[in-house]
C-alpha cells in the first residue's frame, strides 16, 4: 500500500494509462462516418485487402460512380483485384502517390477532387489508419471527407506493428502541418 502512495509509482502509471487511452481513441476505435452517397470512393494503399474489400462493398451499394485507387508500396496496378486493369461497371482511377506516403495520398487526393470538381470523398482505409489519414487530407481537401473504417486482420503482431507506425505517423503530422 506504501508503494502506491509514492510519486515515483504514480507518474509512470498515468503516464501509461494516458497513453493507453489515446491509442484507443484513436486506433482502436476511431471517429468514422457512414456514407450514403459521394462523387467518389477513395482506398488508400496498404491494409492487406480489408480496404480493397470494404471499398468494393460501398461501390456495389452505388455509393459513388467513381472509385479511385492509390496503387503505391503494397498495390500494385494490376493486383488491385484487377480494378485497375479491367473494365468495371464503375470508373476506376488509379494513381500512384509522390511521394508514397499518407501525405502523398492525401495531396493526390485533393489534386484528383479539385480537378473532377468533387465536394464529397468518402476514404477508405484500416481502423489503424483512420485518425491519421482523416487529419491528413481534412489539411489538403476542402471537400466534405467520410472517412470509413476497414478491419484489419486481428493478427496481435501486424497490430502492434500497425500502431507503433500509427503513433510515428502522428508525432510527424502534427510536428509537420502542411498538407
Amino acid at each position: 500500500m506504501r508503494l502506491l502512495r509514492h510519486k515515483s509509482v504514480w507518474a509512470p502509471l498515468l503516464v501509461a494509462t494516458l497513453l493507453l487511452a489515446a491509442t484507443a481513441r484513436l486506433f482502436v476505435w476511431p471517429t468514422t462516418d457512414m456514407v450514403d452517397r459521394a462523387d467518389a470512393v477513395v482506398v488508400f494503399d496498404g491494409g492487406r485487402g480489408e480496404r480493397l474489400h470494404k471499398a468494393r462493398a460501398l461501390m456495389a451499394r452505388n455509393t459513388a460512380p467513381t472509385l479511385v485507387i492509390s496503387a503505391g508500396r503494397e498495390l500494385d496496378h494490376d493486383d488491385a483485384d484487377g480494378l485497375c486493369s479491367k473494365p468495371q461497371e464503375f470508373e476506376v482511377v488509379c494513381f500512384t502517390p509522390s511521394p508514397d506516403t499518407t501525405r502523398g495520398e492525401a495531396r493526390a487526393i485533393a489534386e484528383i477532387a479539385q480537378r473532377r470538381h468533387w465536394d464529397d470523398v468518402a476514404l477508405v482505409t484500416s481502423t489503424y489508419h483512420v485518425s491519421r489519414a482523416r487529419m491528413l487530407v481534412e489539411r489538403c481537401y476542402a471537400g466534405r471527407l467520410d472517412v470509413i473504417a476497414a478491419n484489419p486482420s486481428s493478427n496481435p503482431f501486424h497490430w502492434v506493428a500497425n500502431l507503433a507506425h500509427e503513433w510515428g505517423g502522428v508525432v510527424q503530422a502534427v510536428i509537420h502541418e502542411d498538407c
